[in-house]
């Protein structure tokens, strides 16, 4: 069994298990203001379990199960403690209240770490480690002496108390409501952070109109029926829709990323930054580039977004971690490189295969084969001289100018109207998306 197999059969153990504690906790009835509270420890537990199987290196579906768990776990012991008499529903109901604060932690790294389950930024890891600190604080208070027991709705006494409940409940108060705030506060500027970098605002969107909705049913279950209970059961429904914004939210942006590369198609000077762009986009990625070539030899011929700049020519094996081949006929032919992209959906795989076919069809389109093929059909190639022809044959050895001039023990001045020459014989107009002399010299790299 590999290794995302097992991974993905323990998250289905774990979500089993969470949804096993609700249903014995609905045994006991329905206790309304511990409602949200069970429908949290389904719906978390079940959108974690669908996050590992579609993102399986993904730490985002291993925090939706853990906020699951702990959801589970304190209403099924709120239900017993909250029915039921004796020491073993007392300690159950110990159970259901004292990870309340550990809940809110969990909920408030898989909210931060939203969609890609990693931090926003590394400056974030003092203040989680502060966070760590005082939620284990808050936690022991409210395990030793159930400080949280009464605002939690139990009735019955507590298992224990320990001497100097009073002053570990002033403690817990300075402590843990601080620190309740503060988690909240850090939801919407994470939210409003990874906003601003202009990533994942697809899944940040769904995310926000659960919360719009849930807000708007709060305000009218408050005003209409005097209850929050509507409102904190629609809460509980957010991570459905948050799930689903961020395994399949960015389906639109596929199409639209798609429908530019179509009509890209009309212009073919554009249609090496128009594939790079369709990938970053169909991958909410800051940018993306197209190279060509073969494993040895690889030429970037579209960037997105467009630079001054092209990168240097580098072989197969230097290219980024995320770097797609390409290949036609059986060999490499260039390859797809979208950077600071981690991890990926098993439906965006798919899709970046398809692009990879999408990618062999355009560069061997590119080629300046196709070039020769229509400058001959034109009567255009008979007019390179045998100095062009030359100079065109160093370019395709990948000789820059300089190195042109030296081989040839001609000055700058003289080969660079030569290079400029065959590039117009050979109808490569000068264009910011093209590469042109990577396309010239890209037939003597293939031949």
């Amino acid at each position: 069994m590999t290794k995302s197999a097992r991974r993905e059969m323990l998250s289905l153990v774990a979500a089993s298990f969470a949804c096993v504690l609700v249903a014995v906790g609905f045994t006991r009835g329905i206790w309304w203001s511990n409602l949200h509270n069970g429908i949290l420890g389904i719906t978390l537990s079940l959108v974690g379990a669908w996050f590992a199987a579609e993102r399986p290196r993904s730490r985002e579906g291993d925090l939706f199960l853990a906020a699951g768990l702990v959801e589970a776990v304190m209403f099924a012991g709120r239900q017993i403690g909250h029915t039921a008499a004796g020491t073993g529903s007392s300690w159950l109901g110990w159970l259901g209240v004292w990870p309340i604060v550990v809940g809110m932690l969990v909920t408030t790294f898989a909210v931060v770490c939203f969609p890609e389950g990693h931090l926003p930024s590394r400056r974030w890891r003092p203040a989680v480690v502060v966070a760590c600190v005082l939620a284990a604080v808050s936690a022991m208070l409210s395990a030793l002496w159930p400080v949280e027991w009464a605002s939690a709705g139990l009735t019955g006494p507590p298992p224990f108390s320990l001497p100097g409940r009073a002053t570990a409940a002033v403690v817990w108060q300075i402590v843990a409501h601080p620190l309740y705030l503060v988690l909240q506060i850090s939801w919407v500027v994470a939210v409003a952070v990874r906003w601003r970098t202009g990533r994942s605002r697809a899944p940040l969107l769904g995310l926000l109109l659960g919360v719009a909705i849930a807000f708007v049913v709060l305000v009218v279950g408050v005003i209409a029926v005097g209850s929050t209970t509507p409102g904190l059961v629609t809460v509980s429904l957010i991570p459905l829709v948050a799930g689903w914004s961020a395994l399949y939210g960015h389906v639109l942006g596929r199409y639209h990323a798609l429908s530019w590369l179509t009509d890209a198609h009309k212009r073919q000077a554009e249609l090496p930054t128009a594939l790079a762009r369709t990938a970053a986009e169909a991958l909410d990625a800051p940018g993306a580039t197209v190279w060509m070539g073969d494993e040895s030899a690889l030429h970037a011929v579209g960037v997105w977004p467009e630079t001054d700049d092209d990168p240097a020519p580098c072989p197969l094996d230097a290219l980024p971690e995320r770097a797609w081949p390409v290949s036609s006929g059986g060999r490499v032919v260039g390859a797809l490189v979208v950077p600071r992209v981690t991890v990926l959906t098993r439906s965006e795989e798919r899709m970046m295969q398809d692009l990879g076919a999408q990618a062999a069809l355009l560069l061997d389109r590119l080629t300046l084969a196709e070039v020769v093929r229509r400058e001959t059909s034109a009567g255009h190639l008979q007019h390179l001289s045998p100095r062009e022809r030359e100079v065109l044959e160093l370019m395709a050895r990948g000789l820059s100018n300089a190195a042109i001039c030296q081989e040839l023990h001609l000055s700058v001045k003289t080969v660079e109207p030569l290079i400029g020459t065959v590039f117009r014989k050979l109808g490569l107009h000068a264009d910011p998306t093209v590469n042109r002399r990577v396309l010239a010299a890209l037939e003597y790299h293939r031949g």
